[in-house]
């Protein structure tokens, strides 16, 4: 039921993430909402269901962006496989450690953003007149940055809203 949800939730985020979202930043950036929608939903389910939205969610987002497709659905594919790997060393999700991986999660996904885009406009696949370019200092400082910032804010709404979901769909054994 997990893959089901994916389509109208992720497709609903990724449009209000390119439409409405930055329009709202207070202090630049905002939060990236497939990237917390992908990371809760990912806690809780199994990894199949976890892998599906990753690719799901980088795939609406880089239709509605400039970035070249299955950019960010490889991004959300590892970052989902590390958090699995990593979460295997936890008897139990914590506050703290939900916290965390939303903060270093953030960090690591517009990383490689950040360096995806840098290679494809170095190699040719994005026109060097494209209306972005990638000035790392600058980037990381008003990009990168105020998105942990919300991301770390609003990982908890977005946890505990498909934690309720996660626990009404029936289970799948």
């Amino acid at each position: 039921m997990g893959v089901f949800l994916a389509f109208p939730i992720l497709i609903i985020a990724a449009v209000l993430q390119a439409v409405l979202l930055p329009h709202t930043g207070l202090i630049g950036g905002g939060p990236n909402l497939i990237f917390l929608l992908v990371l809760a939903w990912a806690l809780n389910a199994p990894i199949e269901q976890a892998f599906f939205w990753a690719v799901i969610g980088g795939v609406a987002t880089d239709l509605l962006s400039a970035a070249p497709l299955g950019t960010s659905a490889l991004g959300l594919v590892l970052i989902v496989f590390v958090m699995n790997l990593f979460l295997g060393q936890f008897y139990e999700l914590g506050l703290l450690l939900l916290v965390l991986m939303a903060l270093f999660g953030t960090f690591a996904f517009e990383f490689y953003r950040m360096v995806a885009l840098d290679a494809y406009q170095v190699l040719g696949y994005i026109p060097a007149d494209a209306p972005f370019s990638i000035t790392w200092g600058n980037d990381i400082a008003n990009v990168i940055a105020p998105v942990m910032i919300y991301n770390v804010i609003s990982i908890l709404p977005v946890y505990g809203v498909l934690r309720l979901l996660q626990r009404r769909l029936p289970r799948v054994e």
